[in-house]
């Protein structure tokens, strides 16, 4: 049974709550009737119905799609991939066309279009479509586009299970329009800002033994591909992959969110105004519960349910209890490339699991009343004060998977772990 929330919705820039919570059985489209669900799927005209056939689509093998059906799905879909302005739609063929497994099983059918997405990416570099919902960077991720505007209830309601203390529901206004990338940072989006950066990487490769380069192979361990996501990456060093993406991407230094690369480390302000510039940055911990939520205003954007968070995310179903007790041999043991799970409606992939993702926000307690995610003062950054880190990871339980959980109070920005990257976002 495979289940997915999808919102009826005009603009990504208001918040809209679940109409359906829809549920599938594989059953309904046997081998003999898999031309019925191809037929669907091309004659559906709104993005609700073609996410319902997408992802059922990815539940059929090879041998129950004929080669003419299997063709004109791949032009069709290739071109809404092209074309189509909304970004959950984007993503989930992506989901469908991109990967050839999922974790260390082989898919039910191999698309073999990677390479194809991969060209399309490159056409559409740093172009948006018309009226679209997402654009393509110099480094081909994804972003996905949030309009704003936008006001929504941030934190959990009372009786939201595995609810922390610390999750006070609160009203929030984002009081502009912003981008935030589908996937998580890979390796090799990294290797390459390090290769850029040699300074960067060799006061990374002094400064512990956990330095984020493919040359550590305790990175090699727990990210083993280079579509993994990035780890062992201190908040800092993920500041400074955002400036060297602004320079690449042409946008003028004047824009850019942080100071200096030199600058960037314990003791750094930030300008109080750098919410206002088109820069890349890391979400803020309102943005980053925002996009995740994609709409909703249930626990986890595809509603409630712990046995179908394994579609969403990595997550361990049985974690060590304290260091000394062994890992379960059938939880993850390390990241896996980032896209291979389900996307939520704003198509944003691995957004629970996998990775803890790292904020621009430092880790502070809830305000009780509406609260603007607006700074009026500069940022101070020191090794002393903790950061937001958001999203779980593949070595942590189910409880933390869900919008609103916040993550430790010991995140420091120069702590580097095996289970923490980061994603990208700007202000649109």
């Amino acid at each position: 049974m495979f289940v997915f929330c999808v919102n009826k919705s005009s603009s990504l820039g208001k918040l809209f709550f679940p109409i359906s919570i829809l549920f599938f059985s594989f059953n309904t489209f046997s081998q003999n009737n898999s031309d019925s669900l191809i037929h669907h799927l091309l004659a559906a005209t709104s993005n609700i119905s073609r996410l319902e056939f997408i992802f059922q689509l990815a539940e059929i093998g090879g041998n129950e799609i004929s080669v003419s059906n299997r063709k004109s799905i791949e032009k069709r879909l290739l071109k809404w991939y092209r074309n189509e302005p909304d970004a959950g739609l984007h993503s989930a063929i992506d989901y469908l066309f991109r990967n050839s497994k999922k974790g260390d099983v082989p898919g039910k059918l191999n698309w073999n279009l990677a390479q194809e997405l991969e060209k399309i990416d490159k056409q559409l570099l740093k172009k948006r479509n018309k009226n679209g919902k997402w654009f393509v960077t110099s480094q081909l991720q994804t972003m996905s586009i949030v309009n704003g505007p936008v006001t929504y209830a941030m934190g959990s309601p009372s009786n939201e299970k595995y609810r922390t203390d610390d999750e006070v529901q609160h009203q929030v206004t984002i009081p502009r329009s912003f981008a935030i990338s589908t996937k998580e940072v890979t390796v090799s989006q990294f290797q390459k800002f390090l290769e850029g950066n040699p300074l960067i990487k060799q006061v990374a490769r002094k400064d512990s033994s956990k330095f984020p380069s493919t040359e550590n192979k305790k990175l090699l361990i727990f990210s083993p591909e280079s579509d993994c996501p990035q780890i062992y990456v201190t908040w800092y060093e993920a500041a400074q992959y955002c400036n060297w993406l602004s320079k690449i991407d042409g946008i003028p230094e004047s824009e850019w969110c942080y100071p200096d690369n030199e600058m960037i480390k314990s003791g750094m302000e930030i300008s109080k105004d750098y919410l206002k510039r088109k820069g890349y940055r890391l979400p803020t911990e309102a943005e980053w519960e925002y996009a995740s939520r994609a709409g909703t205003i249930t626990s986890r954007f595809y509603g409630e349910r712990d046995e179908l968070l394994s579609e969403y995310a990595w997550y361990s179903k049985n974690p060590p209890k304290k260091k000394s007790d062994p890992t379960d041999p059938n939880d993850p043991q390390h990241t896996y490339p980032v896209g291979q799970l389900k996307p939520n409606g704003y198509g944003l992939f691995d957004i629970y699991g996998n990775v803890w993702e790292w904020c621009d926000s430092r880790r502070q307690p809830y305000m009780s009343t509406t609260t603007i995610d607006e700074p009026t003062t500069n940022i101070l950054i020191t090794d002393s004060v903790a950061m937001v880190r958001r999203g779980g990871s593949f070595s942590y339980e189910k409880d933390v998977m869900r919008s609103a959980h916040r993550g430790a109070l010991n995140y420091f920005p120069n702590q580097r772990r095996d289970n923490v990257g980061f994603r990208i976002a700007k202000t649109l």
